[in-house]
């Protein structure tokens, strides 16, 4: 009976959780909008230039970036640039508030991406975030272990078509795709489903990188999950008043996320993804550096 009862208190706890933050996610997030998709990019100096192309969601386009430097993809062209003495250049297809599915659906419409991924000598992917957003939010107090699975297989069938379709434009190309991680734990380190749906979608990614030649996952939950290892106190949570009171008064449990919205990395954050994103780059060199 009390294996029962945490496991109804932690779906509750998951309910509420993902009804303020939906509401928060539907308004700073806009709607798919596959005709208006407006690439960013960065322009390297004269002379050997390395073509990185990012696709993905709100990560890649670098929502919470209070620096507006761009995110992990601002901060790795720096790097390289800085650090490794090569020029970069860079191009940004990452929107917010979508889905491995509604990725998948604008990189086949959209004609510039293909023109991009056919000359990258490498291509970085952040997706999942919002399918498990959507796991949630369409099943809240009714989420059960056929939801999640089927999340799951939604999402990594997406995936693996993403990537079948990139190879179909460059073949030999690398593709770095970074995980997820769980904004909510230091707030609700309570709720161990949270952090059982999170590992399961990244162990997706896994089980599929695994199977293909010269792709690559980049884990981020390591570094962004726990931020600095201070968990807020728990508390009693019976409302979504009571969720955000909590929330706002342990704002700064997590340095590494977004003080805006508590979801996105802030500058900090995309530092500690970039350096992680780059030791996966530098141990793979010889599959991208420019001869």
């Amino acid at each position: 009976m009390n294996k029962v009862f945490r496991w109804l208190l932690n779906i509750g706890v998951v309910a509420l959780v993902t009804l303020l933050v939906s509401v928060a996610w539907l308004q700073l997030v806009p709607a798919a909008d596959f005709g208006n998709v407006t690439a960013q990019g960065q322009t390297a100096p004269a002379g050997k230039t390395l073509q990185m192309v990012a696709i993905g969601d709100s990560l890649t386009y670098g929502t919470g970036d209070e620096a507006n430097q761009g995110g992990y993809v601002g901060q790795t062209v720096q790097q390289l640039q800085d650090d490794a003495d090569y020029h970069v250049n860079s191009v940004n297809f990452g929107h917010p508030g979508d889905t491995a599915g509604q990725i998948l659906t604008r990189v086949k419409k959209q004609a510039n991406i293909e023109k991009n991924v056919k000359k990258a000598n490498f291509i970085t992917i952040t997706a999942g975030g919002n399918d498990l957003m959507h796991v949630l939010m369409q099943n809240g107090m009714n989420l059960a272990t056929k939801d999640v699975t089927k999340g799951e297989d939604t999402f990594a069938h997406n995936m693996a078509s993403l990537v079948d379709l990139l190879r179909t434009w460059n073949p030999q190309v690398p593709i770095y795709i970074l995980g997820v991680y769980n904004p909510f734990y230091v707030y609700f380190s309570q709720v161990t489903q949270m952090q059982t749906i999170m590992h399961g979608f990244n162990d997706r990614t896994k089980a599929m990188v695994k199977r293909l030649p010269n792709v690559y996952y980049v884990d981020v939950d390591s570094v962004l999950t726990k931020g600095d290892g201070t968990v807020a106190k728990s508390g009693k949570i019976n409302s979504s008043r009571s969720l955000q009171e909590k929330i706002a008064a342990n704002d700064t449990t997590n340095p590494y996320l977004s003080t805006s919205d508590h979801f996105h990395p802030n500058h900090i954050g995309y530092g500690r993804m970039t350096d992680q994103l780059m030791k996966v780059l530098l141990k793979t060199k010889n599959q991208w550096a420019v001869k």
